[in-house]
């Protein structure tokens, strides 16, 4: 187990977005949320993977929602209403503790991107450990792909809560999309946004089910990045090299547009290479709440479970997908999907069937 310095915290932050995938929630909010626990005083401790004990009880809190702005009569509905003081993530962690009538002595985050502040947040807020390890590996659409539905583990009980101090418990469900349905149902009548806590597994499961040391990997990344720009080395270079990952173009952004269908945030986004250095063709992405596909000339580059992500041209950062815009200078990157989403049960899951795609397509583009 190991004190995360708020340095540490921010360069993890930085690479969980860059492995978002254009989605998993804005790191503008993430990094005010842990800067605002260090002000506070409050820590993260990270306990590794092997280090949970085979008797502990782990949850994953987080959001559930989209970037899209909530309808205007969902905005009036609550317009009068105090909000919580607490995260609802952490709301969402306590209903779910208080049903269960036991402790949870550590948290998980569910995805890489912003929505890791949220598991930060809850552990230092509670006190406990926060698990070096995720059910994702990136960041994902849809409650149903995680690693806990390849691997079997029922994502209930589980717990909502919203900003004004709702909470539900659904004690079962029949399978991850139900719980899906049910959840983001619940965050579109709260304005696009709830907590949400699932998962509570012990830890022995949780070693068989999850992906490990992907906190410290996303760490990796972002150090990376924030020391190429410090030092002044090419962070798209650093990025690439920190991550196993693959440059797909270096372009100007020509086209973005998206809009909000049924709670997803979906969109396309156009990419021009830059004149004199790529002849090729535009590169074209298609995303929904995180990039789907990537295609220049009609064909195929890269798709779910692989990781597409959209970084600034100069410096690296990762652009959270509405706030593509016209005009950017940008690097799409690609990296190699976790062994579990490419495996047959979780091609089936989060793979190219979940856009309307035969599942032979990965191996078809992948080359294996």
């Amino acid at each position: 187990m190991r004190t995360i310095t708020l340095q540490e915290l921010e360069d993890m932050l930085h690479g969980a977005c860059i492995y978002g995938t254009g989605g998993g929630g804005s790191l503008t909010e993430a990094l005010e949320v842990v800067r605002n626990m260090y002000a506070q005083g409050k820590k993260v401790e990270l306990v590794s993977l092997d280090e949970v004990g085979d008797d502990w009880m782990v949850a994953s809190p987080y959001y559930v929602g989209s970037v899209s702005p909530p309808a205007e009569e969902i905005v009036k509905r609550f317009a009068h209403l105090p909000v919580m003081p607490e995260e609802v993530p952490t709301l969402a962690y306590r209903a779910l503790e208080k049903y269960l009538g036991k402790p949870i002595q550590a948290v998980m985050a569910t995805e890489l991107g912003g929505n890791t502040a949220c598991a930060m947040e809850t552990a230092a807020s509670i006190g406990i450990p926060l698990v070096d390890a995720d059910p994702a590996g990136r960041a994902v659409p849809d409650l149903a792909h995680t690693t806990f539905n390849v691997f079997g583990v029922s994502i209930a009980p589980f717990a909502l809560s919203n900003r004004y101090g709702d909470t539900m418990i659904v004690t079962n469900v029949v399978d991850h999309s139900h719980a899906e349905m049910i959840a983001r149902g619940f965050a579109i009548q709260c304005g696009n946004l709830a907590g949400v806590c699932d998962h509570p597994v012990d830890g022995k499961r949780l070693k068989q089910s999850v992906i490990k040391g992907t906190l410290t990997q996303a760490e990796r990344v972002g150090r990376a990045m924030r020391l190429a720009n410090e030092e002044g080395g090419d962070p798209i270079e650093a990025i690439v090299a920190a991550g196993g990952g693959q440059l797909l173009m270096k372009g100007i952004v020509r086209e973005a547009d998206w809009q909000d269908v049924k709670g997803f945030t979906e969109g396309n986004v156009l990419i021009d290479p830059l004149a004199g250095v790529d002849d090729q063709e535009p590169l074209a992405l298609w995303y929904r709440n995180e990039h789907m596909t990537a295609k220049r000339g009609g064909k195929l580059l890269s798709i779910i479970p692989e990781l597409i992500t959209i970084v600034d041209g100069k410096t690296g950062m990762p652009i959270l997908n509405p706030d593509c815009q016209p005009g950017m200078d940008v690097a799409v990157i690609t990296f190699r999907a976790p062994a579990a989403w490419e495996s047959d049960r979780g091609l089936s899951i989060f793979g190219p069937e979940y856009i309307g795609m035969p599942r032979h397509t990965y191996a078809d583009v992948k080359g294996r």
